[in-house]
C-alpha cells in the first residue's frame, strides 16, 4: 500500500515537475530555432526577444526586422512583433506529445485589429501554431478558418478552411511545405465580376545541397478557375499545374520547370471561335555549376547584412556561362482539337572563357549552339488569328515548311553559322550572307 503511494506521488511530481524541467529546455530549444530562422532567412534580422517563463506556460515578444538590419533605398527597415505563447510539454494536448507548443500571433494596434475584423471577420484571421519536437526541429501550421465576407460595395469574399504545414529540421537542413485550399471565390456585384477557385494544392520539399544553396521539389496544382466580368463571357481554366524538379550530382544541378493547363475556354477565346485543350511550357536548366550557384546564394544572403556584396553578383553569375550550361526546351506550345503546335530543342553555350565574358554579349554569339524544331497541323495555324498570312508569310520566305499537313521549321546555329531547314541564312549586323545558291527564297 505504501509502495503504491510513493509511486502515485512521484507520478504526481514527475507530472507537475516535468513542465517546469522542460519549459527551461524549452527556452533554449525555441531562442536556437529563432537564431536558425534567422541564418535561413537573412533578410530577416531580430531587434529584440523578451522571454517571461511560467511553470506550465511561458511567453514570449520577438521584435523582427525585414531586410536585415540594413536601409534599403526604398526605404528604412520595416519592424514588426510577434507574441508567442508557449505550452511546455511533453504533452500538449490535441498537437500530441512534443517539447513544447507555441501559438503565434502579430502584435498590431487596436485600429488596425478593428479594421482586420470589420474586413476579415476575425481580429485574428491567419492561425499560426509550432509544435517543437524533442530532438529538435518542429512543424509550424499556419490556418484559416472558412469564412464568407459582406463587403461594404455589396460583394462577397469567401473561402474555405486553409491549412498549410511547413515542417523543418533543427538546422533548416531540410524544410518541407504542405498546404491546400479547396475554395476561394469573390464577387463585386457592380462590375457583375467573379472569381472562383477550386482545389489549391501544393506540396514543396527543400534539401540544403551547401551554404544558402538548396535543392527543391515543388507542385503547385489548382483544379480550376473560372472569370467573368461585365461584356466578357466566363473564361475557364481547368487542371493548372506548376512543378519545379532540382537535381544536383555534385558538379552540376539541373532545374526544370514544368507551367501547364487543360482546358482553357470561353472569354476572348470564345469569340475567336479558339479553345486550347492544353498548354505546356516546360524548360530545363543544365549544367549549372554547382560551387558557383553556392557562391551566388550566399552572396545574396550576405548582400542583407552587407550591400557591398551585391556588387559583385553580376560577375558570379556571368561564371555561370564558363561552364557550357544549357537551356533545354522539352515542349513550349498548346494543344486544339485539331492537334498541337510545339516547339523544342535546346540551346547550349560552349567554350566560353574569360576573354567572351569581358568582351560582351556580342562575343558570345560564336559560343551559342542551337537546334530548334517547330511543327504544328495547318489547321491549328489557320485557326488563329491572322495565323493563314502569317503561314504564307513563312513559308514563302522560307522560314517554315509544309510537310503534309504539317507546319514545320528547323533552325540550327552552330559555329556562327545560322541555317533555317537546311539553308544558310545572313545575320543582319553580323556578315555571313548566304550564297545565292543556298539563300532562302525571297
Amino acid at each position: 500500500m505504501k509502495r503504491g503511494i510513493a509511486v502515485v506521488l512521484v507520478m504526481v511530481l514527475l507530472l507537475v515537475g516535468a513542465p517546469w524541467v522542460i519549459g527551461n529546455v524549452a527556452e533554449q530549444r525555441v531562442d536556437r530555432g529563432l537564431d536558425a530562422l534567422v541564418e535561413a532567412a537573412p533578410w530577416l534580422g531580430i531587434v529584440e526577444r523578451k522571454y517571461t517563463q511560467g511553470w506550465f506556460r511561458s511567453e514570449q515578444e520577438v521584435t523582427f526586422e525585414l531586410l536585415g538590419g540594413v536601409t534599403r533605398p526604398f526605404g528604412a527597415p520595416q519592424r514588426f512583433t510577434v507574441r508567442n505563447e508557449i505550452l511546455h510539454g511533453p504533452v500538449l494536448g490535441f498537437s500530441g506529445f512534443g517539447l513544447a507548443r507555441v501559438n503565434s500571433m502579430l502584435l498590431l494596434d487596436s485600429k488596425t485589429r478593428r479594421a482586420l475584423a470589420e474586413h476579415l471577420g476575425s481580429e485574428d484571421p491567419l492561425q499560426v501554431s509550432t509544435r517543437v519536437g524533442f530532438f529538435g526541429g518542429g512543424t509550424t501550421t499556419l490556418s484559416s478558418e472558412a469564412r464568407e465576407l459582406r463587403l461594404p460595395d455589396g460583394g462577397t469574399i469567401a473561402w474555405d478552411d486553409l491549412e498549410i504545414d511547413v515542417s523543418y529540421s533543427a538546422n533548416f537542413d531540410s524544410i518541407g511545405v504542405k498546404g491546400d485550399w479547396p475554395r476561394f471565390e469573390a464577387h463585386n456585384p457592380k462590375v457583375k465580376s467573379n472569381l472562383r477557385m477550386d482545389d489549391l494544392v501544393f506540396d514543396a520539399n527543400s534539401e540544403r545541397v551547401k551554404g544558402h544553396l538548396y535543392q527543391t521539389d515543388a507542385e503547385l496544382s489548382i483544379g480550376g478557375v473560372s472569370i467573368e466580368g461585365e461584356g466578357l463571357p466566363e473564361t475557364t481554366l481547368k487542371d493548372l499545374q506548376f512543378v519545379i524538379d532540382s537535381e544536383d550530382d555534385g558538379d552540376f544541378m539541373s532545374i526544370a520547370t514544368r507551367l501547364g493547363s487543360g482546358r482553357i475556354a470561353g472569354g476572348m477565346l470564345q469569340a475567336k471561335g479558339v479553345e486550347f485543350t492544353a498548354i505546356h511550357n516546360d524548360l530545363t536548366l543544365r549544367r549549372l555549376h554547382t560551387e558557383t550557384l553556392v557562391s551566388i546564394s550566399n552572396s545574396i544572403a550576405d548582400s542583407y547584412q552587407q550591400p557591398a556584396v551585391a556588387a559583385v553578383l553580376p560577375d558570379e553569375m556571368l561564371a555561370l556561362l564558363k561552364h557550357d550550361p544549357e537551356l533545354l526546351i522539352d515542349r513550349v506550345g498548346f494543344e486544339t482539337r485539331d492537334g498541337a503546335a510545339y516547339l523544342k530543342g535546346v540551346i547550349r553555350l560552349k567554350g566560353v572563357s574569360e576573354k567572351d565574358l569581358r568582351m560582351g554579349a556580342l562575343s558570345l554569339i560564336t559560343r551559342l549552339d542551337a537546334d530548334l524544331r517547330f511543327s504544328a497541323p495547318q489547321k491549328v495555324i489557320e485557326s488563329l488569328s491572322g495565323g493563314r498570312d502569317a503561314m504564307t508569310g513563312a513559308v514563302d520566305g522560307g522560314y517554315a515548311e509544309l510537310e503534309g499537313d504539317k507546319v514545320v521549321s528547323h533552325v540550327e546555329f552552330h559555329a556562327g553559322e545560322l541555317k533555317i531547314n537546311g539553308k544558310v541564312q545572313g545575320i543582319p549586323g553580323l556578315g555571313g550572307t548566304p550564297s545565292d545558291e543556298s539563300r532562302a527564297p525571297e
